[in-house]
C-alpha cells in the first residue's frame, strides 16, 4: 500500500475469506423458530374455528334456543319496518298524496309475507329543466374554456422564459442524462429478472410439475401473481425460497440468501396470524371446547340476549310509530287541503252570484219593521 498526503491507493488484490457457518447456523435457527411458531399459531386458529366455535354454538342453541328465535324474529321485524319507513319517506317526497295508499299496500304485503316483493314506481325527471341546465353548462363551459386557453398560454410563455433564463437543469454538465440512462438500465435489468423469476415459479407450481397439495399450490400461485402484478421481486424470491425448502428440506444447503428469503416469507405470513389469534383470544368462544360454559359466560350471554330483545322491541315500536305518523300527517294535510279548496270554491261562488235587490217599503212599513227589530232586541 502506498500512502500519499491526500489519497490512498490499494495495490493488494487478495480475497478475504469469510466463514459463513455461524451465519448459516443463525439463519437456519431463525427459520426453524419462525416455522414452529407459524405452525403452532395456525393450529390454534384452526382449532378455534373448527372446534371452539362449533361447541359454543351447540351449547347456545340448546340453552337459549327460544330466546334466540325471538331475537331473530325481532331483527326481521326491525328490517321490515325500516323497509316500510324508507319507501314511505321516498313516496312522501315524490308523490305526497299516494302515501296513505302505499301504507295500506305495504302492510298488506307484510301480513302476507311478501313485503320485499314490492318494487317502487320509477320517478320521472323533468326533461325541460335538464335541457336548460345543459344549455347553461355549455355556456359556462365556453367561458371557462377560453379562460383555460389563456392560462395555458401564459404558462407556456412563463416556462419558455425560465428555460431561456436558467436552462433545463441538464445543459452543460450532462450529469442528469447519465443518471437517467443508469436508472433506465437498472429498471430494465430488474424487469428482466422479475419476468424470469415469475416464469420459473409459474412452471414449478404448474399441476404437472408440482407435488404440493392443491390448496398450498393455489395459495403460492396467488402470491406470485400478486408479487408480479406489483413488480415485487423480493416477494417472488421469497416464494422461490419456500419452494426450494419444500423440495430440498430446511437445511444449510439452501444457502444464506435462500434462508434469509425464507425467514422474510415466514415473518410476512406470521404477522396477520398473530393479529387474528390476538382477536380470537378476546372472543367468548375461544377455548370453549375444552373448558365449557363458565358462570360468567352464562350470565353474560343471558343478560346480553335479554337486553337485546328489549332494545329490539323498542326499535320495532318506534319504527311502527314513525310509519304511522307519516301516514297520519299526510292524511291530515290532505284533509286540510280539501277544506281550503272547498272554502275557496265557496268564496268564488259567492262573488260570482248576482245580488237580488229587495223592494222599497213604505213609511209605515218601515216604522213597523224598526219597531219589530227593537222588540226583538229587548
Amino acid at each position: 500500500m502506498q500512502t500519499r498526503s491526500s489519497e490512498f491507493t490499494v495495490t493488494c488484490t487478495e480475497l478475504l475469506v469469510v466463514d459463513q457457518a455461524p451465519f448459516l447456523k443463525k439463519a437456519l435457527s431463525t427459520c426453524r423458530r419462525l416455522r414452529k411458531e407459524l405452525d403452532k399459531k395456525q393450529g390454534l386458529l384452526a382449532h378455534f374455528e373448527d372446534e371452539d366455535r362449533a361447541a359454543f354454538q351447540r351449547w347456545l342453541n340448546s340453552t337459549h334456543g327460544a330466546t334466540l328465535t325471538q331475537v331473530r324474529e325481532l331483527r326481521d321485524e326491525v328490517s321490515a319496518y325500516q323497509f316500510i319507513l324508507h319507501h314511505l319517506s321516498h313516496c312522501a317526497y315524490h308523490s305526497f298524496e299516494d302515501v296513505p295508499k302505499l301504507y295500506q299496500e305495504l302492510f298488506q304485503l307484510k301480513k302476507k309475507g311478501m313485503l320485499y316483493s314490492y318494487v317502487p314506481p320509477e320517478v320521472e325527471d323533468s326533461v325541460e329543466s335538464d335541457d336548460a341546465n345543459d344549455e347553461g353548462d355549455d355556456a359556462w363551459g365556453d367561458v371557462f374554456e377560453d379562460e383555460e386557453d389563456e392560462d395555458w398560454t401564459d404558462a407556456d410563455r412563463m416556462r419558455d422564459f425560465f428555460d431561456r433564463a436558467f436552462g433545463d437543469g441538464r445543459a452543460g454538465s450532462g450529469y442528469g442524462e447519465e443518471e437517467l440512462r443508469a436508472a433506465s438500465a437498472r429498471k430494465a435489468a430488474n424487469d428482466a429478472r422479475l419476468k424470469s423469476c415469475y416464469r420459473q415459479l409459474a412452471k414449478r407450481l404448474h399441476p404437472d410439475h408440482s407435488e404440493l397439495e392443491e390448496s398450498v399450490r393455489e395459495k403460492r400461485w396467488h402470491e406470485i401473481q400478486e408479487a408480479y402484478h406489483n413488480s415485487d421481486l423480493e416477494g417472488l424470491l421469497r416464494v422461490e425460497a419456500v419452494c426450494d425448502m419444500d423440495e430440498e428440506g430446511l437445511s444449510v444447503k439452501l444457502g444464506l440468501a435462500r434462508l434469509r428469503d425464507l425467514a422474510a416469507y415466514q415473518k410476512a405470513h406470521l404477522l396477520p396470524i398473530r393479529e387474528a389469534l390476538r382477536a380470537a383470544k378476546k372472543d367468548i368462544a375461544f377455548g370453549f371446547s375444552q373448558r365449557g360454559p363458565s358462570p360468567e359466560v352464562e350470565y353474560e350471554i343471558a343478560g346480553g340476549l335479554k337486553f337485546e330483545r328489549i332494545d329490539l322491541k323498542a326499535a320495532v315500536a318506534d319504527l311502527a310509530r314513525a310509519a304511522k305518523s307519516i301516514r297520519n300527517e299526510v292524511e291530515a294535510e290532505l284533509k286540510a287541503s280539501e277544506i281550503r279548496t272547498a272554502k275557496a270554491a265557496l268564496r268564488r261562488g259567492q262573488r260570482q252570484a248576482p245580488q237580488v235587490k229587495t223592494p222599497a217599503t213604505s213609511g209605515k212599513n218601515a216604522e213597523r219593521a224598526k219597531d219589530a227589530e227593537q222588540m226583538t232586541f229587548f
